[in-house]
């Protein structure tokens, strides 16, 4: 992950932390899921709910990111759940909509539509409309081109309406009136009583012929949105659109070209719009729809601007989120997450919520620039030199940033730590801890206040000062500081070879993929956090908690063999677990 920070040239004043907005953003945390997340989350009290392309419905605690459930359905979940009550609905590439208990995850009922409708030229189609509750009943836009209305309590049909193109967008309910836009280019207003017909708008792209254009030119994805009596949405033809609807016509529009308008957010005077091949985000005047500002990132935008007091927060398929200046559209950060964002982003508690084509979902919150160091003795003579974890890390991380500390440099970076509690993490490349740093009695060392104040140590397998060295350079084998320092009880500390190992889930999160290789002393898992089992079902890749400070602890983590040379994914792997909920 690579985070970058912008300072506008406006003042200091539009860079301070005003109520909701997050001005240096860190990973909360991360939960790793086995499918792309395009759809949006939804949060009540302390649960966050979430689908993935893996077919499963997610519940996390929100403030650590803990799974509390998931529920599997028979496809891809590309939109975002909607609650009401106890209930949570969904919809999938099954073409179902499914209803769930919150609590439990419990399947309370299954609806299936028909077989979407055939479309050449539809492509990119990344997203199903999401369930809309109103007066307990569910309306929900399917591929097949109708807009059902279900009972909320037993999913039975009370009425379906048909229109000529799949619906990817979900309806507005305002006054007991329904606003669904369809690929067919029109939004149809019905009554939401009934599903009678009212009237509908004709966009450009009812207008055009696919075959003259080889793309989709007629499509509307976005959700519409009124304020002051008018109806705004944008098109893939190209438009976003402004409707009076007092007179059924057209007030404005605004369009860059064929491409597509995605994504609307309307706040105070301003309608904020996400664009397809142009890379584009824009703000348009609501009255006028004139440009006040663009903002060009590296992929398409097709997530709905989040609005914050003097933020605009979007993903793009460069893999990255931004945060821009709302006046300006100047970019104040950007953060990646090393896949394409599609997942429209959300915000509770000065924390913003979001998934990746990566598989995570991912919460932000406000962070502190860390301290990052990695330690390796000045001098590696005589038997030391064999101890070594590897040459090539040190090199790495200073690369990235990471101050290198030789003993003394240790000793006083750990001293400061303790004193100062700023975040930090000290990655060992070689695997004996000073005898100042480690202490006399470990357990009350200064290592060990070190991760009682909340600091991170990342070792790279064996246990702590297994090797004890002379003042010669001369070593001898005891697992007994290791045991010591950190209250665990090594077994068979010998054992260095290097195994397969499956990963968990606490171990995806952290940034391991499914499986790996694994090399490391077996530890009885009592009082640790597993985060991957060898082949023989015993614990050698796990975390230790001091403090319940956020990426704090001991991780313990070797994925290459003895006497191999480390490769660069071990050593990109080393930093995303050493920098893992610190930046």
């Amino acid at each position: 992950m690579h985070k970058f920070l912008f300072l506008l040239l406006i003042g200091l004043s539009s860079l301070a932390m005003t109520g909701q907005d997050i001005d240096n953003p860190k990973t909360k945390w991360r939960f790793k899921t086995q499918g792309p997340i395009r759809g949006s989350s939804v949060i009540v009290e302390d649960k966050i709910y979430f689908g993935s392309s893996d077919g499963f419905v997610y519940c996390l605690d929100k403030e650590e990111g803990n799974l509390i459930w998931k529920k599997q359905t028979n496809g891809a979940i590309t939109t975002a759940p909607t609650i009401a009550g106890s209930s949570l609905y969904i919809s999938n590439r099954d073409n179902s909509v499914w209803a769930m208990d919150t609590q439990t995850g419990r399947i309370l009922w299954k609806f299936k539509m028909q077989p979407i409708l055939t479309d050449l030229h539809a492509g990119w189609e990344y997203f199903m409309a999401s369930p809309v509750v109103f007066e307990n009943s569910v309306f929900i836009g399917s591929g097949d081109g109708h807009l059902y209305v279900l009972d909320g309590k037993n999913g039975k049909l009370k009425w379906k309406f048909k229109t000529n193109g799949r619906i990817r967008a979900s309806p507005l309910i305002d006054s007991g009136t329904v606003y669904q836009p369809s690929n067919d280019g029109y939004v149809y207003v019905l009554d939401a009583g009934n599903g009678n017909l009212l009237w509908n708008f004709e966009t450009q792209g009812a207008t055009y012929n696919p075959k003259d254009f080889n793309f989709d030119r007629s499509s509307i994805c976005t959700q519409p949105q009124i304020r002051k009596g008018i109806l705004y949405f944008g098109s893939r033809d190209g438009n976003t659109y402004a409707v009076d609807l007092k007179t059924r016509k057209e007030k404005w529009n605004f369009s860059y070209g064929p491409t597509w308008a995605m994504a609307t957010t309307i706040s105070n005077d301003a309608i904020f719009v996400g664009w397809s091949t142009n890379n584009l985000t824009c703000a348009l005047d609501l009255e006028n729809g004139t440009e006040k500002w663009q903002f060009k990132s590296g992929g398409h935008v097709y997530t709905k601007p989040l609005v914050l007091d003097n933020g605009v927060y979007i993903g793009s398929a460069d893999g990255k989120v931004y945060r821009l200046d709302k006046d300006s559209g100047e970019r104040i950060w950007e953060y990646s997450v090393g896949r394409e964002v599609y997942s429209s982003i959300i915000h509770d508690a000065n924390t913003i919520f979001f998934g990746s084509d990566n598989g995570f979902f991912y919460a932000f919150e406000e962070g502190v620039e860390p301290y990052k160091a990695v330690y390796q003795p000045s001098k590696i003579e005589g038997n030391s030199q064999f101890v070594i974890v590897d040459k090539k890390i040190a090199p790495y991380l200073t690369k990235k940033g990471f101050e290198q500390l030789d003993s003394d440099g240790l000793s006083r970076f750990i001293s400061e730590r303790i004193k100062d509690g700023r975040p930090s993490v000290v990655v060992f490349a070689f695997p004996v801890v000073p005898k100042d740093v480690m202490g006399d009695e470990p357990e009350n060392g200064l290592l060990r206040q070190y991760l009682k104040t909340g600091g991170k140590i990342v070792w790279l397998g064996d246990v702590p000062n297994f090797y004890e060295l002379d003042n010669a350079g001369n070593f001898k084998r005891d697992p007994a500081q290791g045991a010591n320092l950190l209250e665990i009880e090594f077994i068979n500390p010998t054992d260095s070879g290097n195994y397969y190992g499956k990963v968990t889930q606490q171990g995806l999160n952290w940034g391991l993929p499914t499986w790996l290789k694994t090399t490391g002393s077996i530890i009885n898992p009592k009082t640790t956090i597993p985060l991957a089992y060898d082949e023989y079902g015993r614990v050698n890749t796990w975390l230790k908690k001091f403090n319940p400070r956020p990426g704090s602890g001991f991780v313990s983590c070797r994925t290459w063999a003895w006497n191999v040379d480390i490769k660069e994914k071990d050593l990109q792997l080393i930093y995303q677990l050493a920098t893992y909920q610190l930046e």
